[in-house]
């Protein structure tokens, strides 16, 4: 059995500070879905990437320091926990359309950019945010200039 107190300090403070990163890009993205007028903004992409990597984290720390987390495993958790949020956010509207496709699939991708920084992959993290923001924005302006033909 693992005693926690056998935890070092500064790898509880790694997981703060790569929980804090995630947020921080998380929020961004949120940023970028709020001023679309879509939903899940900032909050939300926030609490999904500092979720993320804390479990991730976690596990990775368990792991090492006594055989008994699996980052792995924690990665499912939060792809399972992904799913079901992500699926809360799309819709069938009355005309037999869906909405909500893009921001549960963003959720999605906030994820896994957290489950990147858990890992201590901040680069990638990064990288991953800026991917995600580029996507998010190409496609709103190809649609915007396809609504307008």
């Amino acid at each position: 059995m693992l005693d926690m107190q056998e935890i070092d300090i500064w790898q509880q403070v790694t997981v703060i500070i790569n929980a804090a990163l995630a947020a921080v890009l998380g929020s961004v993205i949120g940023w970028e879905r709020d001023r679309a007028g879509k939903s899940a903004g900032p909050r939300t992409m926030a609490l999904v990437g500092a979720a993320s990597a804390a479990v991730v984290a976690i596990g990775a720390v368990l792991d090492v320091e006594a055989d008994f987390g699996d980052p792995t495993r924690a990665m499912h958790a939060v792809i399972t926990g992904i799913g079901f949020l992500g699926a809360g956010l799309i819709f069938t509207n009355r005309s037999g359309g869906t909405q909500g496709v893009t921001t549960a699939a963003t959720v999605f991708a906030t994820a896994a950019m957290g489950v990147a920084v858990g890992l201590g992959f901040q680069v990638a993290g990064l990288g991953l945010t800026l991917i995600i923001l580029a996507i998010l924005r190409s496609t709103q302006v190809l649609e915007a200039s396809r609504r307008n033909e």
